[in-house]
């Protein structure tokens, strides 16, 4: 290569030498002072994640008894029938949790898009409020709005005439489910809005005017310009989002704990709940290892479909 190319973490010049290419690495001053405060916090780091990670490993593959190899541990949990639904229950979470939180992320972001005045404090508001509010006070503060006593959205129901007696929201599992994705949707749609947000303010106004020139309806320019233009914001937040909601785990352990019987268990809980409350930490680790790998699997396809957008 001739020419220098910047790298976006540090700056690389690459040059040819002998026929073949060498990478120079030039550091100024201050950016070696700064590698060289956060390299003993990140080599702690890095080392008690892998520590960690291979403890897990050797805990899943242990006999509960004796401490003896055994597969054991991996059979109990494919043949547990509260695995299974806590899979389906997962399953239904996360499904019902991302599609809510992009959903009424992209409307948000469209509508703070526009040219008003003060759309810092709407955005504040309306963005960063439910993101800084602390898990176990937004699960405390939707666990009381649900009660069926004293809760504020069966009163105002009740004041509207839209329900004749009060709804046990977290009483029975259908709708207790549906309770904790809506929180769930309330809580984690901020972060959408503002990958959606910043997608948004880097198309290029042109296209719209010159969509709205041909003859474009709004939904046609959203469909053919906005759409293509967020794809790759689209699926980056899809991505996350969905990673994300797989390993949440306060908001539902303070709301429900799980319940009402199996109702609102998923694995994360269920794997908290073999850890911390019965003690089963072999078994437990083992289904953390297969929840590992599941979401794996779940990120490699998302960058693998990402990879081939970029490359078309």
């Amino acid at each position: 290569m001739g020419g220098e190319v910047l790298h976006p973490l540090f700056p690389l010049y690459f040059y040819p030498a002998k026929g073949v290419e060498r990478i120079l690495i030039k550091l100024t001053r201050d950016e070696k002072v700064a590698y060289k405060m956060i390299l003993p916090y990140a080599v702690l780091i890095v080392t008690l994640v892998i520590f960690l990670l291979i403890t897990n490993v050797i805990n899943s593959f242990k006999s509960p008894s004796d401490g003896a190899f055994t597969f054991q541990n991996y059979i109990n949990c494919f043949t547990d029938p509260v695995v299974g639904r806590a899979m389906w229950n997962t399953v239904i979470w996360v499904l019902g949790s991302v599609v809510g939180q992009l959903s009424l992320g992209l409307l948000v972001a469209l509508l703070l898009n526009q040219s008003t005045k003060g759309q810092i404090i709407f955005r504040s508001l309306i963005l960063i409020l439910p993101w800084a509010t602390l898990d176990i006070v937004a699960g405390v503060m939707w666990k009381w709005m649900y009660n069926d006593m004293y809760g504020v959205l069966n009163d105002l129901l009740m004041k509207m005439h839209l329900i004749s007696d009060y709804i046990p929201w977290l009483a029975t599992e259908n709708m207790a489910m549906l309770a904790v994705i809506i929180a769930n949707i309330w809580k984690g749609f901020c972060l959408s809005g503002m990958f959606f947000l910043a997608g948004l303010q880097t198309i290029p106004t042109q296209l719209y005017e010159a969509a709205e020139i041909d003859g474009a309806g709004v939904f046609r320019r959203f469909w053919n310009i906005t759409i293509p233009q967020l794809k790759p914001v689209i699926m980056t937040t899809l991505m996350l989002t969905t990673i994300w909601t797989i390993n949440y785990f306060p908001l539902i352990y303070i709301m429900t704990g799980g319940g009402p019987g199996y109702g609102t268990e998923t694995v994360v809980t269920y794997i908290y709940k073999l850890g911390f409350k019965f003690l089963d930490f072999n078994k437990s680790a083992a289904l953390s290892n297969i929840l590992f790998v599941i979401i794996f699997l779940i990120a490699f396809a998302f960058l693998k479909s990402i990879s081939k957008e970029e490359v078309r």
